[in-house]
């Protein structure tokens, strides 16, 4: 029956794989969330793929299945060609290992940061604009631009790689494998990153103290009023508003939404990159670029997977 018929969406990341299922109208139905850090091999992944599947399907006709996936993908090839934070998943034919676990239904794949766009473009916060950029901030840091709701993706699909874009020539190494990076300087593991080497040098600090340094733990520290803690937060954000500086200046989207885990810390980085791209653009790119918060979340990307499945019903 109609009524019974479902879409999946998934949004693979360095942290959590996240699933949704929804009606065939796009409304949000389930949510499940798995932790993915102790994912080895492809197949650890793959098991929690069917698992949440199964869980979200259950008395349920599975119609189609969108996957959002952090890294460069070969869509042709159906290929994960470099995933810093998945690297079990480097080099793997990973639409084809889906296709052979949910056949007959045929997945779609696309780059996190695309869906998670198309997520907000079409059900958040750029309903009612032409052009927006999305700024994913997680684990890892990805973007995507939306004109006139399509993805623009460049000559080869790699437009829009924000977390991979210099912001200071020889800086911090990457996981790209390059150096001065934006997502060295804001990301989950960067955040994580400048917080180890903070205990290494003073092991008896309040950070030094945390039993898993992570970015809730940070936040947990900075909100109780930790300076050693806000300092961090602060310094990321200034560097994630050069980087929207940049996006102003190239670009000028409508607007510029952020979404991801680390929005969740809102409160101890943006007014700091607020200041960065206030001193940083052009005053008419600047008032003419709205930033606001995504309104789907952590969840965006997930919505998003399954927007082509959407507009391929119409």
């Amino acid at each position: 029956m109609p009524g019974n018929e479902i879409y999946v969406g998934f949004d693979l990341g360095g942290s959590f794989l996240k699933a949704s299922s929804f009606g065939l109208d796009g409304e949000l139905q389930e949510r499940c969330s798995m932790d993915t850090q102790r994912c080895l091999r492809p197949e650890d992944y793959l098991d929690l793929f069917k698992d949440a599947t199964k869980s979200l399907s259950s008395n349920k006709h599975l119609k189609g299945i969108g996957v959002a996936v952090a890294g460069v993908l070969d869509l042709d090839a159906g290929k994960v060609i470099d995933s810093p934070n998945l690297p079990a998943l480097c080099g793997v034919p990973l639409l084809g290992m889906l296709e052979d676990s949910f056949s007959p239904i045929p997945p779609q794949m696309m780059n996190d940061a695309n869906a998670a766009a198309l997520g907000e473009f079409f059900a958040g916060a750029g309903v009612g604009c032409e052009s927006m950029f999305i700024l994913t901030l997680g684990t890892g840091v990805g973007g995507g631009f939306v004109q006139n709701g399509e993805i623009w993706g460049g000559a080869s699909g790699m437009a829009g790689e924000i977390g991979h874009m210099a912001i200071e020539s020889n800086g911090k190494p990457c996981t790209c494998g390059s150096r001065g990076c934006l997502e060295a300087y804001f990301s989950g593991w960067a955040l994580e990153r400048d917080a180890r080497n903070h205990t290494e040098r003073y092991p008896d600090s309040a950070i030094g103290l945390i039993d898993k340094i992570s970015p809730a733990s940070l936040s947990e520290l900075a909100d109780s009023g930790n300076l050693e803690a806000r300092t961090i937060w602060e310094n990321g954000g200034y560097a994630l508003g050069i980087g929207i500086a940049n996006i102003m200046n190239l670009l000028n989207p409508e607007r510029i939404v952020l979404v991801g885990g680390l929005v969740n810390a809102k409160e101890h980085f943006l007014p700091t990159a607020r200041m960065a791209w206030e001193e940083r653009s052009f005053e008419q790119s600047s008032s003419s670029s709205k930033v606001v918060l995504g309104k789907l979340g952590e969840w965006a990307g997930v919505r998003g997977a399954i927007q082509p499945l959407l507009q391929e019903a119409r």
